[in-house]
């Protein structure tokens, strides 16, 4: 997928994802598998939901996301958590940060061979983890 087309209306359609968890603190690696969805709800709107399922230790869990690109008056995109509130400016290969005070997370979206990747690490007295996501188009 080159840059220049890296944009979140090519993203629409289904995508599958692995995700792994490495929470330092804690010291577990944790890995999780499933869906997202990307789908228009307007001009200006696409709705990014997630499902699947993390494995823990002790068995699995169902997780779920639901996120929302928006394009803003500058005709940029950004992303927001389903509720409305700012999460971070859809930049690709560029350094991403959230203040999630008291902890800040950094992230990064990149292009991969086979689909994107998505890479997190928050950082703060209330976490210590890395969290690693790649999406490839079903």
């Amino acid at each position: 997928m080159p840059d220049a087309l890296f944009l979140p209306p090519d993203l629409v359609g289904r995508w599958a994802f692995e995700r792994i968890v490495d929470d330092r603190r804690a010291g577990s690696r944790l890995t999780a598998t499933g869906s997202a969805v990307f789908s228009r709800t307007g001009e200006a709107a696409i709705a990014w939901s997630e499902q699947g399922v993390l494995r823990l230790p002790d068995g699995e869990v169902p997780v779920e996301a639901h996120r929302v690109l928006r394009l803003d008056d500058a005709r940029s995109w950004t992303v927001d958590f389903a509720d409305g509130r700012g999460f971070h400016p859809w930049a690709v290969g560029a350094p991403l940060v959230h203040d999630c005070a008291p902890d800040v997370y950094r992230g990064r979206l990149d292009p991969a061979p086979s689909g994107w990747t998505m890479r997190w690490e928050a950082a703060g007295p209330a976490k210590d983890y890395v969290i690693e996501t790649t999406y490839r188009r079903v």
